[in-house]
């Protein structure tokens, strides 16, 4: 049998990671794929579409006509759902996949059977369109906030992560996923294990930054029908109204006085579904691979509390090379030891791009990363090169 092959696509400011996994099948060699994400950003240099074609292509030449045995989306943000639907409607390239997971608070029945969940998200949506009434001088103070804007605008995820639900995979290949979801009947390769390290089944919790503003709205099952507010949003972004029996000078109150800073906001947002991030173990031939979409700290202190968290032979690093996506020192130790001198390295492969988003990538943190593992970044890529590629032979770890 061949390597097991990772491809970490340069899509500048975004995710795209194909697996390619040695299988068998009725006595015969075949290839399993499974690919992590697809997109980018919408904004600046990090978000030029041009990008997407050549991988589209690469991947269609790569699976030879065939589907994707997987494709996972990891969270709810532009930058890792919006390419293959661009590929379709701009280029009419389509790639297809025998399974779908999306990470379960994308189910479109979450949040009437999360209502705590629910309420927490409406009050981040309402900071949300306080935001974008604020943006015009928000814009000034920060270069950054527009594109944090269309990376967790709903109404521009939606038409994406709506393709990935009804047109990627067939119906019943369609899976919302947490780490609580049993999916012993779904392993994509005869010859690997996946296992879902996060994100929670319950995504409450992640919305924290806002739920003194959902307490105060005072969100109770009363008033819940009335609250679409951005879940399917309209095509305007009308101010906020509150929701009946609230004073309405409470609720403007507290919208201005904890949610007039755009920025803080919106990078609450942005953290929050972050942290919905499904993250993915891939034990094969002794090789242990971690994929984790945007996970940032609350996300992997949780993993490392219900002990989920041991050395890997391969980290997808985090969020693009941001600090927030690092593990804490004590956790991180847990997942890639220092090695001692002369023992075999961890590979690590980080896709990112300058100049997006606050603080990305983070260069102490990278720093920090290579005295514990080789890592590859996409900005180290030639002219011309489209993809970091890692192969893990089938003989197993040194």
């Amino acid at each position: 049998m061949s390597d097991l092959v990772v491809r970490v696509y340069n899509v500048r400011f975004g995710d795209a990671v194909l697996v390619s996994i040695p299988d068998e099948e009725n006595g015969a060699a075949v290839e399993r794929h499974i690919l992590f994400d697809f997109g980018n950003a919408l904004s600046r240099q990090g978000g030029v579409d041009d990008v997407l074609v050549p991988v589209v292509d690469d991947l269609i030449a790569r699976l030879g006509g065939a589907p994707l045995d997987l494709y996972v989306m990891t969270h709810e943000h532009l930058d890792h759902v919006q390419g293959l639907f661009y590929a379709k409607e701009v280029h009419g390239k389509t790639v297809g996949a025998k399974q779908a997971w999306l990470t379960r608070s994308a189910d479109p029945d979450y949040y009437t059977t999360h209502p705590d969940a629910r309420r927490k998200r409406v009050a981040a949506l309402m900071a949300y369109r306080t935001a974008v009434a604020h943006l015009p001088a928000a814009a000034m103070a920060s270069p950054f906030l527009s594109m944090l804007m269309a990376t967790n605008d709903p109404r521009s995820t939606t038409k994406c992560i709506d393709y990935l639900r009804e047109h990627l995979a067939p119906a019943d290949g369609v899976h919302y996923v947490d780490r609580t979801t049993d999916i012993s009947a779904l392993q994509p390769v005869a010859s690997a294990r996946v296992t879902l390290l996060a994100p929670e089944e319950n995504t409450a919790d992640y919305y924290g930054r806002f739920a003194a503003l959902a307490d105060g709205l005072r969100l109770g099952d009363g008033v819940m029908d009335d609250l679409d507010l951005g879940l399917e949003p309209a095509a305007d972004l009308p101010e906020p109204i509150p929701p009946r029996g609230v004073d309405a000078g409470a609720f403007y109150n507290l919208l201005d006085v904890r949610h007039s800073n755009a920025s803080s906001t919106m990078l609450a947002i942005d953290k929050a579904s972050n942290n919905t991030s499904v993250v993915l173990l891939l034990e094969w031939k002794g090789w242990r691979l971690l994929f984790t979409g945007d996970a940032e700290k609350p996300s992997w202190r949780k993993m490392d509390s219900l002990g989920l968290v041991s050395p890997v032979h391969f980290l997808k690093i985090s969020h693009h090379g941001s600090e927030t996506g690092m593990p804490p020192p004590d956790v991180l130790d847990k997942l890639l030891p220092v090695p001692a001198p002369g023992a075999p390295r961890p590979r690590a492969a980080v896709s990112t791009y300058p100049g997006n988003y606050p603080g990305v990538p983070n260069e102490q943190t990278l720093t920090g990363l290579r005295a514990r593992a080789d890592v590859s970044s996409t900005l180290d890529l030639a002219p011309g090169q489209g993809f970091i590629e890692l192969r893990f032979a089938d003989t197993g770890p040194p």
